[in-house]
């Protein structure tokens, strides 16, 4: 099959800017990226993004999952986020998992998401405990005499 047959099958895989590159603009991919130069702008969507210890990305970046060992300046959303030891992240992050290595370093904002399956509205739970106060005060338990 040629290079650029018609019948060849898409490929998913890595793309990588290399270190001593420069990129400016949108990227949309569906594979994985892998930051290891300059890169400014918007993420709209990915897989999953490296920014290696030498990659530096200034921008928003949206992937179901990033992983930091350079420096990111700007937002990151994602299912899960990784900050390693050399990483370092200024800005807002918004993901369901985050973990930072000893050394990574977060200068921002964490706003965690949650499920909606697993969030509790707080109104009704408080209805629901001070219901249960006013019950035991109202029925105190009786104490036997003999």
């Amino acid at each position: 099959m040629g290079l650029f047959s018609s019948k060849s099958t898409p490929s998913h895989g890595l793309s990588i800017v290399a270190r001593n590159c420069k990129v400016v603009g949108d990227i949309d991919l569906e594979g994985d990226i892998q930051i290891d130069g300059f890169g400014e702008g918007n993420i709209i969507q990915a897989n999953a993004v490296v920014i290696s210890a030498s990659g530096h990305f200034r921008g928003t970046i949206n992937a179901k999952h990033i992983t930091i060992n350079g420096l990111v300046e700007g937002q990151c959303d994602a299912d899960a986020i990784d900050i390693l030891s050399q990483g370092k992240m200024k800005g807002v992050l918004n993901t369901e998992q985050l973990t930072i290595e000893k050394g990574g370093l977060l200068s921002g904002e964490n706003r965690a998401t949650l499920s909606t399956d697993t969030v509790v509205p707080l109104a009704e739970q408080a209805r629901s405990d001070d219901k249960a106060s006013k019950d035991k005060k109202a029925h105190p338990p009786s104490s036997k005499q003999s």
